[in-house]
């Protein structure tokens, strides 16, 4: 801890399902607090460059974490903004505005819990398609807050009529 390099190995129990009509074949188990997913870090790291990344950006962030001793490069700080975990619900007031993956050629779409203040997710592309598919996928928006001049209140409209927020 501290200035030293930790390694947790940690051993989970691997589950299989023999089921035909079952979609998913193996299951594991999880280590609430400790690991998320798909992940090699524990969750209180990926939460301290999370924040250090936000703060700093990509080359002051990684060059903070070269000095913190913490290994992380300025492309896996960003990874960690641009991959959000996705929850299984839409948070209650959504907020939605758009970015430039790269200025006047490629834009796409941020969705954030203004509740909470964090991002839930990243889409590709800024169509109302894309977003209506997604709140279809992600239901329990009450009120959809789109950034200023977005296009994106028809593909809130569509799959949500009964929405107040989305006009």
């Amino acid at each position: 801890m501290g200035s030293h390099r930790v390694i947790v190995r940690l051993r989970v129990r691997r589950y299989f399902c023999d089921r035909k009509s079952c979609s998913r074949k193996t299951f594991v188990e999880q280590v609430p607090g400790l690991s998320e997913r798909h992940r090699r870090s524990s969750t209180g790291l990926t939460g301290w460059l999370r924040t250090i990344a936000i703060e700093l950006g990509g080359r002051p962030a990684a060059r903070l974490c070269r000095r913190l001793r913490l290994a992380a490069g300025r492309t896996r700080l960003l990874r960690l903004l641009t991959a959000p975990t996705v929850p299984n619900r839409a948070p209650r007031v959504l907020g939605v505005d758009e970015f430039a993956f790269r200025k006047g050629c490629t834009y796409g779409t941020v969705l954030v819990d203004v509740e909470a203040d964090r991002v839930v997710d990243v889409l590709p592309d800024r169509t109302s398609e894309t977003f209506a598919a997604w709140l279809t996928e992600h239901p329990g928006a009450e009120i959809i807050c789109p950034g200023p001049g977005h296009r994106l209140h028809q593909g809130g409209q569509g799959s949500r009529p009964s929405c107040p927020g989305s006009r």
